[in-house]
C-alpha cells in the first residue's frame, strides 16, 4: 500500500477518509504540528505505532497494535499543547499504521493540534 502522506497539510484540525485499507499495514504520515491523531473505522481495524514492533507500509500486522471496533475511535496524544513531546526524552510520532481486521475498511483520520 501507498503511504497516506499528509505531512504538507497546514490546516487544523484536518480530517481525511482512507477507504479500501488492506489487513497489512497503510502508514500515515502526518506533520510536525500534530498534537494527536484520531482514527474512526466503519469496519473493525488495527492501528500500530513504532515502538515494541516496528510496522513497515505494506507489511504483515504483528502482535503489538490497538484494536478499534467498528463505529468505534481511538486517539492517540502525540505531544503535548506546547509543542513538547509526552514525557522528556521520547521521541513523538511522525505516522500511525493502520490495517483491516479483514478484507478492507474504511476510515477516517483527524489531525488536531493546541489546547484541548
Amino acid at each position: 500500500m501507498a503511504t497516506i502522506d499528509l505531512t504538507g497539510v497546514t490546516n487544523s484540525p484536518y480530517i481525511r477518509r482512507a477507504t479500501g485499507v488492506a489487513t497489512t499495514w497503510q502508514e500515515v504520515s502526518f506533520p510536525g504540528w500534530v498534537t494527536k491523531v484520531s482514527v474512526q473505522p466503519d469496519s473493525d481495524v488495527y492501528v500500530a505505532m513504532v515502538g515494541a514492533e516496528t510496522p513497515t507500509d505494506g507489511g504483515s500486522v504483528g502482535s503489538h497494535f490497538l484494536k478499534v471496533a467498528s463505529g468505534g475511535s481511538a486517539t492517540l496524544v502525540i505531544r503535548d499543547c506546547d509543542d513538547n513531546p509526552t514525557t522528556v526524552g521520547v521521541t513523538k510520532a511522525g505516522s500511525i499504521f493502520v490495517a483491516a481486521a479483514t478484507g478492507t475498511a474504511d476510515l477516517t483520520v483527524v489531525l488536531e493540534s493546541g489546547r484541548d
